[in-house]
């Protein structure tokens, strides 16, 4: 029963940059009662191209922050943070519930896909870490699976440039050998990416696309209750470079309560062996 499910009135979502916005944007439109606080590392991006070391580090202070609102659910909407720094969170974090983004993209996709063949783009660090690929091993072992990194579609999405002919010469450089396998799904590895949906189903309708928001909105539902009503919205960013305002608009397309620079590095240094736990 739906009364037996943990209430969660507040979630905390964090990227290394504007692209976790997408998956802010499906779930306020599915679960719109619940106070969400979203932090973009704005300051560090992008993670990317950072060792699995430093975005261990970047990831559990983001976590820090978060959780001093206290949260009841943390989000991990940076496909890269994600590929490292799950497990070390989940000890960070302690009771707080730990969701990435990589299971649910993956489990959605292997339900998907008709052929069995999938296609993987994602950042370098993404693809490098094999998180997605060893995932849908493990969901299924026939599964063929190939991969490309594709780091020019997030300063593409940054700039606006989501159709139009720029976007679609790159988009085709990085899809053209995962089509010559015959994949006939596409997992989106970054969240800046589904901007750029309506561009690539254009360019190949007969490819189904996966991203993780819509299923991470499914687990949500599935295993907790909310409120009714309508909750706020507040993002946070480490810098605020020019522009952020319009592009969080972009992404999010509709309003927020407010954004506010937040000095992460000075404020939440949280040695390794530090956990933080939930205060009611």
């Amino acid at each position: 029963m739906d009364r037996d499910k943990q209430l969660v009135k507040r979630i905390g979502i964090f990227d290394s940059g504007a692209g976790g916005l997408t998956v802010l944007k499906k779930l306020r439109a599915s679960i719109p009662g619940v106070t969400y606080y979203y932090l973009g590392d704005t300051a560090r991006l992008p993670y990317g191209t950072k060792s699995s070391e430093t975005i261990v580090r970047y990831s559990k202070q983001n976590a820090s922050f978060l959780l001093s609102r206290r949260i009841d659910i943390l989000i991990v909407a940076c496909n890269t943070a994600s590929a490292y720094a799950i497990p070390a969170l989940r000890e960070f974090a302690e009771d707080i519930p730990v969701t990435g983004v990589i299971y649910p993209g993956a489990r959605r996709a292997a339900t998907t896909s008709q052929n069995g063949r999938i296609g993987i783009i994602g950042t370098t660090a993404t693809i490098s870490s094999g998180k997605y690929q060893n995932k849908l091993k493990e969901l299924d072992p026939d599964l063929k699976v190939f991969t490309t990194p594709a780091p020019l579609l997030v300063p593409l999405v940054e700039e606006g440039l989501i159709s139009g002919e720029i976007p679609e010469k790159v988009i085709l450089m990085y899809l053209k050998p995962l089509l010559e396998k015959n994949i006939d799904t596409l997992i989106l590895g970054c969240t800046h990416y589904p901007l750029l949906k309506q561009t690539i189903q254009k360019m190949v309708p007969e490819l189904k696309l996966v991203d993780s928001a819509e299923p991470i909105k499914d687990i949500l539902l599935q295993e907790y209750r909310f409120p009714g009503g309508n909750g706020k919205t507040e993002i946070f960013v480490t810098d605020y470079p020019e522009g952020f305002g319009s592009l969080s608009q972009r992404f999010l397309e509709g309003n927020f309560d407010k954004i506010e620079h937040i000095d992460l590095q000075n404020l939440w240094r949280i040695p390794d062996d530090k956990k933080i736990k939930k205060t009611r």
